[in-house]
């Protein structure tokens, strides 16, 4: 009998263990922010390409193209995730609709070690997506009347790399 009721106790404890542990993978996955099915808007040409500067100081990276073809009122675009990253969503110069995204890759940045927790404080970690992306995927963040919302780009196209020239051909030193 001492057997049976030191089972039963070991199950019950098993059983809460796991019910907690569950528990904490559904908190997990809810930290995604919600992705919206039909965005108030219609895409365009979408592409990402790689780019490299001439010099090893101008870094490289990758920038996110998104053309919108069309809005509805009342439509801002915000940002954009890609990669595990964040960046700014910026209306291209040339073409009033499309949003382009500046992904810079890392760079050996300076950092502030230091004992005075206040001084490393000052360092800033760079703007992280909370969302889970395939190596193609995007998300666009816009507010529409005022509520944020975020909708899901899949496979997308890569175009060739940009490699930019070490210096300015037109340049007559």
């Amino acid at each position: 009998m001492k057997q049976f009721k030191t089972s039963i106790g070991l199950m019950t404890m098993s059983l809460m263990l796991f019910s907690f542990s569950n528990c904490g993978n559904a908190k997990m996955s809810d930290s995604q922010p919600p992705l919206v099915e039909n965005p108030p808007f219609v895409l365009g040409e979408v592409f990402y390409q790689d780019w490299v500067a001439g010099t090893k100081e101008g870094g490289s990276g990758t920038r996110v193209h998104i053309t919108v073809a069309s809005f509805t009122e009342n439509v801002q675009v915000s940002d954009i995730y890609f990669k595990d990253k964040k960046a700014k969503a910026q209306n291209s110069p040339h073409y009033p609709r499309q949003y382009v995204g500046n992904f810079m890759n890392a760079t050996n940045r300076d950092v502030i070690m230091d004992s005075n927790p206040t001084l490393e404080a000052q360092n800033t970690p760079p703007a992280k997506s909370p969302f889970a992306l395939n190596e193609n995927d995007a998300v666009l963040s816009y507010v529409q009347n005022g509520t944020l919302k975020y909708y899901k780009i899949s496979n997308m196209k890569q175009k060739p790399i940009l490699a930019y020239p070490q210096s300015n051909p037109n340049d007559d030193n």
